[in-house]
Order: C-alpha cells, then sequence, then structure tokens
C-alpha cells in the first residue's frame, strides 16, 4: 500500500498562505468596490444597462443597481468557484489538486479583470464618455480566451473547471489531450476573435460562431479519443477517487 502523498500535512499541517493570483483578484474587486463608491454620486439617476448586439441600448437600471451589480457578481463568481473546487470529489493527488487549484486562480483573475472592463465601460457611457462598447467587450473576451488557452494545459482531471465531456472525466488521457488541443484552439480563437474586434459586422456573432465550433469540435474530439482506447483495447477509465483502486 503506497503512503498517501498528503500524509506529511497529517503529521505536520502546513502554514497556508495567499498566492499572487489569489491577491490580485482580491484587488480587483476591491478596485471594483472602490469604483462603485467614487463614481455613484456623479452616475445620472438611470444608467444604460443593457446593449443589443449592434450596441445600442435597449435596457436601464438605476443607478444604485449598477453600484451594486458589478461588484456583487465578481464576489460571487470568486466565492462560488472556490466553494464548488474546495468541496468537489477529490480526483488524484494533493499535488494535482494543487495545481489545479493554482491554475483556477490564475482564471479567475482573468474572468474578474473582464467584470472590472464591463464595469468601467458601463460607467464610463453613463458619465458621457464615447465608447464602442461592442469593441470593448468582444477585444475583452477574446483576450480572455487566449488567456485561458495558455493554462488550460496545466488543468488536471477534476468535476468543475475543464472541458468536463462524459469521456474527458472517465479517462486521464481523455482529459489531456483535450485540453491540450483546447488549448491551442482557444487561443487561436481568441486570436481570430480580436481581428474581428475590429470588424464591426463580425462582431459579435462571429465570436459567438467561434466559441460555439471550439465546443462542438472539443465534445467530438474527446468521444474520439476515448473510442480509440477501446478499439485498442487500452482501459480507457481512470480511477476517479484518490486511493480508489487501493486497499
Amino acid at each position: 500500500m503506497n503512503p498517501n502523498d498528503n500524509d506529511n500535512d497529517k503529521v505536520t499541517p502546513q502554514r497556508r498562505s495567499y498566492s499572487p493570483a489569489t491577491l490580485f483578484a482580491i484587488l480587483i474587486m476591491a478596485a471594483q468596490v472602490l469604483i462603485s463608491i467614487g463614481t455613484y454620486p456623479f452616475l445620472p439617476d438611470t444608467v444604460a444597462s443593457h446593449f443589443d448586439a449592434a450596441g445600442h441600448v435597449n435596457g436601464t437600471s438605476p443607478k444604485w443597481v449598477i453600484a451594486v451589480l458589478f461588484p456583487a457578481i465578481s464576489i460571487g463568481i470568486y466565492v462560488l468557484v472556490r466553494v464548488l473546487v474546495a468541496a468537489g470529489p477529490r480526483l488524484g493527488y494533493q499535488t494535482a489538486r494543487r495545481a489545479n487549484q493554482e491554475v483556477v486562480n490564475i482564471i479567475l483573475v482573468g474572468v474578474l479583470l473582464l467584470e472590472l472592463i464591463v464595469q468601467l465601460t458601463i460607467v464610463g457611457l453613463a458619465l458621457g464618455m464615447q465608447i464602442d462598447i461592442t469593441f470593448v467587450i468582444s477585444l475583452a473576451i477574446s483576450v480572455l480566451f487566449m488567456f485561458i488557452g495558455n493554462f488550460m494545459g496545466r488543468l488536471r482531471r477534476n468535476f468543475w473547471a475543464g472541458i468536463r465531456t462524459p469521456w474527458t472525466l472517465a479517462s486521464d488521457v481523455v482529459w489531456e489531450r483535450t485540453h491540450r488541443l483546447g488549448g491551442w484552439l482557444f487561443v487561436i480563437g481568441g486570436f481570430l476573435g480580436v481581428i474581428m474586434s475590429f470588424i464591426p459586422p463580425l462582431r459579435p456573432w462571429g465570436l459567438i460562431g467561434i466559441i460555439v465550433l471550439i465546443v462542438v469540435v472539443l465534445f467530438v474530439y474527446s468521444y474520439v479519443v476515448y473510442s480509440r482506447l477501446t478499439v485498442d483495447g487500452r482501459e480507457p477509465l481512470s480511477s476517479p477517487f484518490e486511493g480508489g483502486d487501493r486497499a
């Protein structure tokens, strides 16, 4: 029986410290709160809050909703993701879980930065600035895709983060190959999205088309890889729980 790799933690508890990504995420959320507080007195009573695909306003909200909404969304996303990752079933060893936590923290920073950009854009428009919101959002999402793609290959099999299909969750091999391809597709898709951001007729529908295509390709690819493992006579299933195949 092989010793579990977290035995050392059981004998000598390690002092926990916040990673740079976690600290950066907290700073972003704090900045959002400060932006809401600092700009609230200068906002009109009603603020544009919803836009159509062409960037035209088709919905408004009271300014207090805008002031509360964006920080609340970011804090909610951060807390929810951290809770789900911490409470989810354990897959693999502690080293893999730590690596996943680091990647999730980094991706969270990217998502929170997107929320910050959206907040600044909405507030800027409310204060009378001339901003092309479809350009800003399309460009920001495209850059986020490239950012996520650079870290996707570092994710290890888990229940909450990554490309979770029935076949990636069943096999470490399928998971790793699918995420390796997914990383490239996210980077390429984000790069194409950046280009299309400068071509008004192609945004945002061009970006949506890229996202749909990536989802379909990765879903089919994970099934194909899994099927090939089965045909080749290789065991396609990996033990999902830590120590699940041990006495």
